[in-house]
């Protein structure tokens, strides 16, 4: 039996190349991550600080699975050169890059890495 191998996919959500609008963005500098692919966890690297002229919020998304809950643009885990890593442990329902979902107000700036950590299963459930 073979063991399956613990992945990694990347998305970097750059204002100036992804915009800001409220929407659900996916990053031009992407990854798709596979359908039944158990995430184990989800870690931002905030490399611009994100900024909003409202109460922008932000969460991640992947693979119709939230990645990461809804935070405000300026809370602590997105602040310039802060790593924060959130727990997931759920199987993606499809193939689904990651996304970036902008609620109640436009980002005017930002740049974030997002990098997603998972197994990959041929198994679907």
């Amino acid at each position: 039996m073979a063991y399956p191998k613990l992945m990694t996919a990347k998305a970097v959500y750059d204002f100036a190349v992804d915009g800001g609008a409220v929407s659900t963005i996916t990053p031009t500098r992407g990854e798709v991550i596979p359908a039944n692919s158990i995430i184990v966890d989800a870690m931002t690297v905030c490399t611009t600080a994100c900024t909003s002229g409202g109460s922008a919020t932000c969460a991640f998304n992947a693979g119709g699975l939230t990645v990461i809950s809804a935070q405000n643009f300026n809370h602590a885990s997105l602040a310039d050169e802060k790593v924060t890593v959130n727990a997931v442990a759920d199987k993606t329902t499809a193939n689904g890059a990651i996304q970036l979902v902008v609620a109640t107000a436009a980002l005017t700036a930002g740049v974030i890495e997002i990098y997603v950590t998972y197994y990959q299963s041929d198994i679907s459930a």
